[in-house]
């Protein structure tokens, strides 16, 4: 008999515990997806679905070239939030290099995706990567390459963000000649400082507003300030 009222015991107490656990772990999961729907509310506050790029800066050629300084870069390019944290867009851009008493001015047209750190913070790293074309200005002839970078990002005021860079460019068609004569494929770095400006998400942010006001009725959360 006593062997069966611990067995009868044990069998209760067990699931009590599974049952409190699956509860505990039922609350941990809606936890973290509230801190997800408020982690998305401060995005669309500080950015937004939209950006338009511009920045400045100064290229140079990677290898052995005499009299290699760094020339003027500028860029113009448009950014899609896909989400909080990953942006596609592009870019153009305009360049120019001397090297050997060689002046050359070059364009090029980039696609990137862009992945932010923390989007949800006025300050956040990021890096980027994708491929593009770039063209001599005078000749019109072009060329594949691949880009990739890194940069920081602080926002200056809510929509408006101040950011710094650097890019790693590789050319693929060098037999092109389209930015040098040596042979070799084409390698040369950009870097420089640039302006984002956010707009759009209205409708996402109203959504997400509901829903973060609709988790404050059913079960208040305490935010950090």
């Amino acid at each position: 008999m006593n062997t069966k009222f611990r067995l009868l015991f044990f069998s209760i107490l067990f699931s009590v515990l599974s049952i409190n656990s699956i509860l505990g772990q039922e609350d941990e999961e809606q936890s973290s997806d509230d801190q997800k729907e408020f982690q998305k509310l401060d995005f669309y506050n500080l950015r937004g679905t939209n950006v338009v790029d511009v920045g400045i800066g100064g290229s140079t050629l990677f290898g052995d070239y005499e009299d290699t300084s760094i020339g003027f870069y500028y860029r113009a390019g448009y950014k899609r939030a896909l989400s909080p944290s990953i942006f596609a867009g592009i870019t153009a851009n305009g360049f120019n290099f001397s090297y050997n008493d060689i002046d050359q001015s070059l364009l090029s047209v980039d696609f990137n995706l862009e992945y932010l750190f923390i989007p949800n913070e006025m300050f956040t790293p990021l890096i980027y990567g994708g491929f593009g074309m770039s063209m001599d200005s005078e000749t019109d002839v072009s060329a594949m390459k691949a880009q990739v970078g890194f940069g920081f990002e602080a926002l200056i005021v809510e929509k408006l963000g101040f950011k710094i860079f650097y890019e790693y460019n590789y050319g693929f068609d060098d037999d092109t000649e389209v930015l040098v004569f040596d042979g070799k494929n084409d390698k040369f770095m950009r870097l420089g400082i640039g302006v984002n400006y956010y707009f759009g998400g209205t409708n996402q942010k109203e959504k997400i507003q509901k829903e973060v006001k609709t988790i404050k009725n059913s079960n208040p959360i305490i935010r950090d300030n």
